[in-house]
């Protein structure tokens, strides 16, 4: 039986935040990885694939790293340390593909995907003949370089988050990125500026406006998020079912900046 450990949200009866009580929950390619908080319309998560709210991964001049174990601990806050200790790499039926040439050329389609519209499908259709082959993200488990710890306090319908990277063990890193995601059925994004459905919300543009929501417009829930001074925001969707089910924010912090707080308001 899957547990949970629950953080009141005083919005409706019908919504909660829970956090899973271990990273066995996952889907797609975020299975290993820890989560944030993760929104539940009465007994069923609508998170899919994405990772919560308040997630953090480390960006190094050579890798990202993320988190597959963390601790959760209850003072006068919820705060949950994520031990950054994995690093993303592509499997093929559960063996590592080490090649040089292969992870250029991945790293190549993932930047055109990002960044050109116009080619998104075709890489869209390329990413499902891999997963037809059995090639997947993994994460494979490195030395820990520390730990980010994330406290999380809500406050009526928000939830105010710290982010906090003091004890990372190794200070060389280029930035940090916090995700607040929940699944792709978050499919209508709004900002002062746009408003934009499914592919059109892109992966990872930079949000330009003030404030911005994503909608889920079945089950009438909207999560919204700032801009920050001293940090860069990004939207993002996903889907490309069984691997890919997710919507949301990604703030990307200097790292100069030890400590960042923000709130996701959620409607």
């Amino acid at each position: 039986m899957t547990r949970h450990t629950v953080l009141p949200l005083k919005i409706a009866e019908r919504l909660s935040l829970r956090f899973y009580d271990d990273a066995d929950q996952c889907q797609g390619d975020s299975l290993g990885l820890q989560k944030g908080l993760i929104l539940f319309v009465g007994a069923e998560p609508i998170c899919g694939e994405g990772v919560g709210f308040g997630v953090p991964a480390v960006k190094y001049s050579d890798q990202v790293l993320f988190s597959t174990t963390a601790t959760l601990a209850r003072d006068k806050e919820l705060v949950k340390s994520f031990s950054m200790d994995a690093v993303h790499r592509m499997t093929w039926r559960g063996k590592l593909i080490d090649n040089g040439v292969y992870r250029a050329i991945q790293d190549r389609l993932a930047e055109t995907y990002r960044i050109n519209t116009r080619f998104r499908s075709t890489i869209t259709r390329i990413m499902k003949i891999q997963s037809l082959l059995g090639i997947k993200l993994s994460h494979q488990k490195i030395s820990s370089r520390g730990v980010v710890d994330v406290s999380y306090r809500p406050y009526g319908n928000r939830l105010m988050i710290t982010v906090d990277s003091s004890k990372l063990i190794d200070k060389d890193f280029t930035g940090l990125f916090v995700f607040n995601e929940q699944s792709a059925d978050f499919n209508i994004y709004e900002d002062e500026l746009v408003t934009l459905r499914d592919e059109k919300i892109g992966a990872w543009e930079e949000v330009k406006s003030k404030k911005a929501s994503l909608t889920n417009q079945i089950l009438n829930v909207t999560f919204s998020v700032e801009n920050m001074a001293g940090a860069r925001l990004f939207r993002g969707r996903e889907l490309l079912k069984p691997r890919l089910n997710w919507s949301g924010f990604c703030y990307f912090i200097p790292p100069q900046v030890q400590k960042f707080g923000y709130s996701v308001q959620i409607n």
